[in-house]
């Protein structure tokens, strides 16, 4: 599931963040699903276990995963953090707006643009 590039721009365990991200996205996982401990996912992915936790510290701080000592890590989304979330993608997509305008760019080649995006099923 997890398909790392050691030869990517992007750190390693930002890369484990968007992978997870994508995993949901795609319904591989679920809100209360278990998910791999730092140990499992390090072991599987053949790469220290320093930066699976700095992942999963990520992964904690942006709301998508919990950790309960002796129980294991679950999916678990945090209402308040996931819409702080939203409204940073609000944000963004506000300023996307306004430089496509900028550049000339229609609000129907926009909507084409993260159409285009949007198809994670190819990923």
């Amino acid at each position: 599931m997890f398909e790392l590039n050691p030869n990517s721009e992007t750190p390693l365990y930002l890369q484990i963040v968007e992978q997870t991200k994508l995993a949901i996205a795609k319904g591989y996982f679920s809100n209360g699903d278990k998910f791999p401990s730092v140990r499992e996912l390090s072991r599987n992915l053949l790469i220290n276990q320093a930066t699976v936790s700095k992942a999963f510290k990520e992964l904690d701080r942006q709301g998508i995963i919990e950790t309960k000592a002796g129980i294991g890590t679950f999916i678990c989304f945090d209402d308040e953090k996931i819409n702080d979330r939203v409204d940073e993608i609000n944000k963004k997509l506000q300023d996307d707006l306004i430089e496509a305008r900028y550049l000339g760019i229609s609000l129907d080649e926009v909507i084409k643009m993260y159409e285009r995006a949007g198809d994670y099923n190819d990923c």
